[in-house]
């Protein structure tokens, strides 16, 4: 006897037994679903029900399935009898269930069923009295699920039923039965090939193979939770893997509880026919391995709504394995997997399942939140199923909700010993988190795809970091209770209806790298009175043919404020959709101040010392902003794109306590290597430094750093004019920055021995250098000497 179910006898045992025992005990008779039950309570609220007759014999007829608990007064009490007398009569029982958990079968509770041709006895059986199946005259056979021959009164058969029915015992049970008052004048015991772990039966294929079977012949199984099927099961010391779902395993399984589910494992391969059929199942997770599944396996299953399967093969099915009803029922979910959608939708039998059922599921689920794979180690948050109809719809769906008002996603995430950085809120990424107040995005976060939080109604604050450089169509589409919104600096672009619908915006911050806005991005977000884009280029706004509503209502136009850069206005009175605002005002960036007239250069600093803008006459420039702080620090950050021989030059001066770099030093760094460090005392003159850059993407920093002294006059770096100039000058072959007649000397000599040329030789830009060049510079130095 398996260790788990002797100790599930003897917990139940000790439970009855208890019971009995108890001071004060209540008894109540009631019937439910057509049984009828008596319900022995006691006074420490515990329980018990046996099934009984309702004062007159031969009450029950046809097929009875017995649960293993039935409710009084909206509690459930477990079913461990059968009472005394309970069936005695009934002439016209076919078939009867018995549930685990039944540990008695009282005196006569069977006597004279003389239409019932078999049954199975649970293993949880302890003892069986007096009569309890004498006159039932037509027993073809009775199973024992007990490995132990539990206790049977010699009168509880006939002598044809000890003569004639067949007694099937587990493997391994012969000699305790044949040892046993009883059981030992069965003429005929067999050892099944059948046994139960975990209320779950299963049949032994080969030495270590079993199906997951049906418990009787013509009930077959009577489940009623959620079933998750192991891989494996021991048995008597015994490992067997579980290849299969026998046919009819859980055919006609209708619990009095309602649904049941079933998970399956990669092992099993072949789900038989009529499997599930007539039964109650809601839900079925089948693994990978599943290569066929029978005819009429889910027919009847009114309850059916849910069917994942993992394998990328879509596996052998009848026509009838699915009813039409499931396959056209649009509520229903198939769910495969995403790279084998196409395959399911047109392999033979699954194509009869229409497009709206077809589902693939997210591959991660990390503390509430789902993933969809978009890379090797990269992921998006994402629904917990998506539905693609046609190559541009999509529909999603979750089923999960997250338990806090407040949310921060993750930069990364570990499944399996692998990190995924997450870098993407995907198509309804979040679009189900409908009760979420405020959700902060990591700096990973490079896309907000179309949708994104879509509907989160009660979303007032979302923080979204530096990092994210998109926001798709109608991301925030309906998110009507944020008051605030603040675009970050590495967006540059915003797409169509982004924000449509998001009434409650009273405030829009657009950041310096927005280059490019949608048609009605913020259209209806009729609330706004202030928006400020600290782009020096105004961010193009893209509009349909014949259309002249873009980016905002004209409520917003009319009502709201512009700010934007000072350097800016003239270029924001003209561009299209800004030119409509009434009211524009500016503001001095860093920018404004730090660029030559015309540079689109943008500067970052932050921390507890930004730089800060300073007029000076007509004029600005940037200071760091740390004067008079002592031991601190106050940095300047740009990254530019330079292409090979490009010149940085910028103009700065600086203040400090001596020459020597020692106390106060002013440095200047391209990618991180310090290319100048400065020390002045009380330099009030512009100097102009310029150094050739690298050619790609360039991190410039300038930072001031001062000591633990402070002077009362000055204590600063400042920096103007900062500017890219490109090297390369038509016609310089000598490289001196000018074209003279130098140059057409340097380039006949070059010519004559053959030698390298500069690509600034190429004068008449024909794509090769030649006599014709020479002649081209003399004639441009001839007429500029006239002129």
């Amino acid at each position: 006897m398996e260790k788990k179910s002797l100790f599930f006898r003897l917990v139940v045992l000790m439970t009855f037994f208890t019971c009995a025992v108890s001071a004060t005990a209540d008894e109540v008779y009631f019937s439910t679903n057509g049984i009828y039950y008596r319900l022995t309570t006691y006074s420490d609220g515990r329980g018990v029900v046996s099934v009984q007759n309702n004062g007159s014999f031969n009450t029950y007829s046809g097929t009875v399935n017995i649960p293993d608990s039935v409710p009084y007064n909206g509690k459930y009490y477990p079913v461990t009898g059968i009472g005394y007398q309970a069936f005695k009569g009934c002439t016209n029982l076919n078939v009867v269930t018995l549930p685990e958990g039944v540990i008695m079968l009282m005196n006569e509770c069977f006597a004279g069923c003389t239409s019932l041709r078999h049954i199975t006895l649970p293993s949880t059986i302890y003892s069986i009295y007096n009569n309890a199946f004498i006159g039932c005259t037509n027993l073809d056979w009775i199973t024992c699920l007990s490995e132990a021959a539990v206790s049977c009164d010699a009168n509880n058969f006939d002598a044809a039923t000890y003569a004639n029915t067949r007694l099937y015992v587990p493997q391994g049970s012969l000699s305790s039965y044949q040892s046993t008052s009883g059981w030992s004048q069965f003429a005929n015991i067999v050892e099944d090939n059948l046994f139960v772990v975990d209320g779950i039966y299963y049949k032994r294929i080969s030495s270590n193979t079993v199906a997951v079977t049906y418990r009787d012949l013509d009930l077959y199984s009577y489940h009623c939770k959620w079933y998750i099927i192991p891989s494996q099961v021991i048995y008597n010391g015994v490992t067997y893997t579980v290849t299969q779902i026998d046919s009819y395993a859980f055919s006609g399984s209708k619990p009095q509880r309602g649904n049941f589910y079933v998970t399956l494992p990669n092992t099993v391969t072949i789900i038989g026919t009529y499997a599930f059929s007539d039964s109650y199942i809601s839900s079925i997770d089948l693994d990978k391995g599943v290569t066929s599944i029978g005819a009429h396996a889910f027919e009847g299953c009114d309850k059916f709504s849910y069917f994942s399967i993992l394998a990328e093969t879509p596996p052998v099915i009848a026509s009838n394995t699915f009813p039409s009803d499931i396959c056209q029922n649009e509520d229903f979910m198939l769910v495969v997997p995403r790279e084998s959608l196409a395959a399911y939708r047109s392999a033979n039998n699954w194509n009869n399942f229409i497009v709206e059922n077809v589902w693939y599921k997210s591959d991660f689920e990390v503390n509430d939140i789902c993933y969809q794979k978009t890379g090797p180690t990269t992921v998006e948050v994402s629904p917990q199923y998506t539905r693609c109809d046609s190559l541009y719809s999509f529909t999603a769906k979750a089923g999960y909700t997250l338990a806090y008002e407040s949310v921060a996603i993750p930069a990364t995430i570990n499944v399996d010993g692998t990190t995924y950085d997450v870098t993407s809120i995907g198509y309804k990424g979040c679009a189900f988190w409908n009760k979420k107040k405020s959700i902060t995005l990591p700096n990973s976060i490079k896309t907000l795809e179309p949708y994104a939080f879509y509907g989160c109604d009660s979303l007032k604050n979302i923080n979204l970091s530096e990092g994210l450089t998109s926001i798709g169509l109608l991301a925030f589409y309906d998110c009507m209770k944020m008051e605030t919104v603040k675009i970050p600096n590495s967006v540059k672009t915003i797409d169509e209806y982004a924000y449509w619908r998001c009434f409650g915006i009273k405030t829009l911050t657009l950041g310096s790298g927005v280059e490019l806005i949608g048609y009605n991005a913020f259209n209806s977000c009729d609330k706004i009175t202030s928006v400020t884009c600290h782009a020096l280029v105004p961010p193009a706004v893209t509009v349909p043919p014949g259309n002249y509503q873009v980016l905002f209502s004209w409520t917003v136009f009319g009502n709201a404020t512009l700010h934007v850069p000072q350097s800016s206005l003239e270029a924001y009175q003209t561009a299209r959709a800004w030119e409509n605002f009434y009211q524009i005002e500016t503001f001095a960036t860093l920018d404004d101040a730090l660029n030559v007239p015309g540079g689109n250069i943008h500067f970052e600093s932050t921390g507890d010392y930004p730089w800060i803008v300073m007029q000076e006459g007509d004029g600005m420039y940037a200071q760091s902003g740390n004067a008079g702080v002592s031991s601190s620090t106050s940095v300047l950050t740009a990254t530019v794109t330079a292409a090979d021989g490009d010149i940085l030059k910028f103009d700065f001066k600086a203040w400090g306590e001596g020459a020597s770099t020692f106390w106060d030093r002013c440095s200047f760094y391209i990618n991180g290597v310090e290319q100048v460090a400065y020390g002045a005392y009380k330099n009030a003159d512009w100097e102009t430094y310029s150094v050739s850059l690298p050619a790609g993407e360039c991190t410039l920093e300038w930072r001031y750093s001062k000591d633990s002294s402070v002077h009362p006059e000055g204590d600063y770096f400042a920096i103007d004019n900062v500017e890219i100039k490109s090297s390369f000058v038509r016609g310089d072959v000598n490289g001196d920055g000018i074209v003279n007649i130098s140059d057409v000397t340097t380039l006949l000599n070059l010519l004559m021995i053959d030698g390298e040329v500069p690509a600034a030789a190429d004068f008449n830009s024909d794509g090769v250098t030649n006599i014709s060049d020479v002649t081209s510079m003399i004639t441009y130095l001839m007429s500029s000497s006239k002129s």
